[in-house]
C-alpha cells in the first residue's frame, strides 16, 4: 500500500458506521457514475421488445415466448442489477480530515487518504467528458503519488471541497507575524583574501 493511502477491509459482523473516527464531520458523499450498466439494460429492453413484437405476428414465437424470454432477457437482466447495485455501493465521502472511498456488496473494502497529505488535486477527463463535465478525480499525495478516488459527475466542484478543508486544516498565519533574514558570510570558516594595490613599475 502507497503511503498516504490506509486500506481497511470490513471483517465480517463490523459495523459500517465504526468507520467514522471520533469528532468526525463529514462534509459531502458522492456516488461515482455507473460504468457497464448502460448495455446491459438497452440489451435487455431491445431483446424484450424484439421477442414480444415477434409473438403478435408470429405463432410459433407465441408458443415459445416464455422460453424465449426465459433465455434472451433474463441473463442480461441480472447482468445490468448486479452492475447497477454495485455501483450503487460505491461512495466517496469527504470529511474534515480524509477522503473515504468504499465499495463493493459480498467483499466490501475502502480505503482512505489523509488531507494532511494531499498537496494538489487534479481532473483527468478527455473531451468529450470536459463537455458533459465529468472526469477523474484524482489526489497527489507526498510520498504517495496520484490516487484515482473515481469517476464523478462535476469533479472541479470535488476538487475544489477538498482544497477548501485542506486550508482549513493548515495553522492560520499571524497577522502581526515579522520575518528576518540574515546574510549568510560570503567566507564561512576561511580567511578572506587580502588585496593589496598593484605598485605602478614607474615608482
Amino acid at each position: 500500500m502507497r503511503a498516504g493511502v490506509t486500506a481497511t477491509p470490513y471483517a465480517r459482523g463490523v459495523g459500517r458506521r465504526d468507520r467514522w473516527r471520533d469528532d468526525e464531520r463529514r462534509v459531502i458523499s458522492v456516488t461515482p457514475i455507473a460504468v457497464g450498466v448502460a448495455w446491459p439494460t438497452l440489451f435487455t429492453l431491445v431483446t424484450a421488445a424484439l421477442i414480444l413484437e415477434a409473438g403478435h405476428r408470429f405463432a410459433l414465437v407465441h408458443k415459445v415466448g416464455g422460453v424465449l424470454l426465459l433465455v434472451g432477457v433474463v441473463p442480461p437482466a441480472v447482468v445490468a442489477l448486479a452492475r447497477v447495485v454495485r455501483w450503487r455501493s460505491h461512495k466517496i465521502h469527504l470529511t474534515d480530515r480524509r477522503v473515504l472511498v468504499e465499495g463493493g456488496v459480498l467483499d466490501h473494502y475502502e480505503f482512505s487518504v489523509e488531507l494532511g497529505d494531499v498537496f494538489a488535486t487534479r481532473v483527468v477527463q478527455s473531451v468529450r467528458e470536459r463537455v458533459s463535465r465529468r472526469g477523474v478525480v484524482v489526489l497527489e499525495t507526498v510520498g504517495g503519488g496520484p490516487v484515482e478516488i473515481g469517476r464523478v459527475h462535476q469533479p472541479a466542484a470535488l476538487c475544489r471541497l477538498i482544497d477548501a478543508e485542506r486550508s482549513a486544516q493548515r495553522p492560520p498565519v499571524p497577522c502581526d507575524a515579522v520575518y528576518t533574514y540574515d546574510a549568510p558570510d560570503p567566507f564561512p570558516g576561511e580567511m578572506r583574501p587580502e588585496v593589496f594595490p598593484r605598485r605602478s613599475r614607474f615608482v
